[in-house]
């Protein structure tokens, strides 16, 4: 299921610098000197600037769920906004400020998880994408994962599952409860995310950028779609003889003899290797040759249970498991237990007010010991 984590947006607004004073905002001063002033506010971050810029920052699904392990339905968006309408209106109750489906967005972090049939298929994949040469990206490598990025937006690939589980023991930021009761579901999953920037945003949908219109399957599908394809996803990893065999067909004999040696050093040797050995202009060149003839240079070095398809952005498939349904249960249970309790204080509430309106004023006070 296309689903966001991160968002940011801003608005203006003029905020009285005493009032967040007295409501404990702390001030940040930044190294140019510049002044402002944020709030943690639940999962919410909210940042003020005295020029008149009120910014939040926050995981969809962990404000939504309580975890971001879990990708939000965006047919929820409008629920969403109206939950952190209400958390805007708490913490400034006194101040009119625009509702949060119109103020603008800057960044936001789209993204799809991909169920490998078991941990193997989804540790050969991911060394695929490690792999992978990222035009005009900054390429780095993790344990679990990699990262290729520049200023305007980042491309995330890494197991779900070991990111999580290595915040179980972190106390600085650690897992939680949510977290944890999604753990056994998430160890075969390969998060695909895109963080797109401001200037991405900017560039590409200039006006168009208010919640309302980010905060939708088709934009974050769209935005995924654009990943793919500068990635150079569009083109499937296959295996080793079937690379090649390609390669032989579409090429002539001296051409696919070089482009044949040239894969399987950027398959089978360290990078360093394949940097000393061909020019970065002769890499770009190879590259951009077989992408053009449909090929993926980065091939798949063991059998997989089953093939990765990047079509699967049009189909639907979410992750769950029994113990997160039954924290949801719990959580239900606990929320409609307290609205009961509200409703019964607010009704012994009303009918001790109205009580003097029923009876004579001297027995009101009579029997309120007066």
């Amino acid at each position: 299921m296309v689903s966001v984590d991160t968002i940011r947006a801003y608005t203006y607004i003029n905020i009285d610098i005493n009032y967040l004073q007295q409501t404990k905002w702390r001030k940040w001063v930044c190294k140019n000197n510049t002044i402002s002033y944020f709030k943690k506010y639940g999962a919410l971050l909210f940042w003020y600037y005295p020029h008149g810029v009120l910014l939040i920052k926050f995981s969809v699904p962990k404000f939504f769920y309580g975890t971001n392990a879990m990708p939000f339905n965006l047919d929820h968006a409008g629920l969403l906004v109206k939950l952190v309408n209400q958390k805007i209106k708490m913490l400034f109750p006194n101040i009119p400020i625009k509702s949060f489906e119109d103020w603008i967005c800057t960044e936001i972090h789209p993204f799809i998880h991909y169920s490998m049939a078991n941990e193997k298929d989804k540790m050969i994949y991911l060394d695929c994408f490690k792999k992978m040469q990222y035009p005009r990206l900054k390429k780095r490598i993790f344990a679990t994962g990699m990262q290729a990025r520049n200023g305007s937006y980042a491309l995330n690939i890494y197991s779900k599952y070991d990111e999580v589980k290595s915040r179980v023991t972190n106390k600085s930021y650690p897992a939680s409860n949510e977290d944890i009761a999604l753990l056994d579901g998430l160890k075969n999953v390969l998060r695909f995310e895109y963080q797109v920037k401001k200037a991405y945003l900017r560039r590409r949908y200039k006006n168009n950028r208010t919640i309302k219109d980010v905060l939708t399957k088709q934009f974050c599908k769209d935005l995924l779609l654009d990943a793919i394809k500068k990635a150079g996803l569009v083109n499937r990893f296959l295996y080793k003889d079937e690379v090649l065999k390609k390669i032989k067909n579409e090429f002539e004999k001296i051409k696919a003899c070089n482009l044949i040696k040239f894969i399987i050093d950027l398959n089978e040797t360290p990078l360093d290797f394949v940097n000393a050995k061909y020019p970065k202009k002769t890499r770009e060149s190879y590259i951009r040759e077989l992408k053009t003839k449909g090929i993926n240079p980065i091939y798949l070095q063991e059998k997989v249970s089953r093939r990765m398809d990047f079509s699967i952005l049009s189909k639907q498939c979410i992750i769950l498991n029994y113990q997160f349904l039954y924290f949801l249960l719990l959580k239900l249970t606990s929320l409609i237990k307290w609205y009961l309790g509200y409703l019964i204080a607010a009704f012994i509430f009303i009918k001790y007010m109205t009580l003097p309106l029923v009876s004579n004023l001297l027995s009101f006070y009579l029997e309120d010991g007066g």
